[in-house]
């Protein structure tokens, strides 16, 4: 098979274009893809004219303008007085600690700090054998008990 231009010379490739046979002088890759010399300009006219179609066929951009005025006011009042979260009624650590030495067995400091799944645990098996009740006990007086919202006891 010979070039279409050149018959004398053999072809080296078919232009994807309009799919003739051409030699390496008249091929020319475009894109990646091999097109005889003729054929440049009309595949970069097709791509021309399809990019300008694809452009009109697009929805044209509108303008919107959003105006929004906040006319809330805050009207909240701060009540904290030590820089702290607010009040939180906090539960003595002495009042649990008598609880415990005293009531401990039946789960009293328990109920008194709001854990009363654990309180009706110690109820039922007396404290945990009484080992529960001792630790809680030494737990209370060394600041580490806390209540059923993890605040410390005070």
């Amino acid at each position: 098979m010979n070039c279409t231009k050149h018959v004398d010379s053999p072809a080296d490739g078919m232009c994807t274009y309009c799919g003739k046979p051409f030699c390496k002088d008249c091929l020319v890759e475009a894109d990646g893809k091999m097109v005889c010399r003729d054929d440049v300009s009309r595949m970069y006219q097709d791509a021309k004219s399809s990019a300008a179609s694809a452009q009109a066929s697009a929805p044209t951009p509108v303008n919107v303008t959003v105006s929004s005025v906040n006319t809330n006011a805050n009207m909240n009042t701060n009540v904290n007085q030590n820089g702290a979260g607010g009040y939180y009624p906090h539960k003595s650590k002495w009042t649990a600690f008598f609880l415990c030495l005293f009531l401990g067995l039946f789960g009293a400091h328990r109920f008194y700090v709001g854990k009363a799944g654990t309180g009706v645990l110690y109820l039922f098996t007396a404290g945990l054998g009484g080992i529960g009740a001792i630790i809680d006990l030494f737990i209370i007086l060394f600041g580490g008990f806390r209540d059923n919202n993890g605040m410390p006891l005070k």
